[in-house]
């Protein structure tokens, strides 16, 4: 009688975890440091992949400070060239 039940809760558990993961944070995350969510999943599963949980941790404020610079050092050099 249980054991469904187990069933069920795990099964929910993992659904819960991957929509939260992959539909709730990285919108969350991308309009409060203005990063693209697509750029935040990607910059996660790298910096999890290089430096496990320290660097999925890290990824973000890396991904935005990229973004920042690119977007106030390297393209306004672009355009004056």
């Amino acid at each position: 009688m249980s054991l469904p039940i187990a069933v069920a809760t795990a099964l929910f558990y993992v659904i819960y975890r991957l929509a939260e993961d992959y539909l709730l944070v990285p919108r969350v995350m991308g309009k409060a440091v203005k990063v693209p969510g697509v750029v935040t999943v990607l910059a996660v599963i790298a910096g999890g992949a290089l430096l496990g949980i320290i660097g999925a941790l890290v990824a973000i404020p890396v991904a935005a400070t990229l973004r920042l610079v690119l977007l106030e050092v390297a393209f306004p050099r672009l355009d004056r060239s």
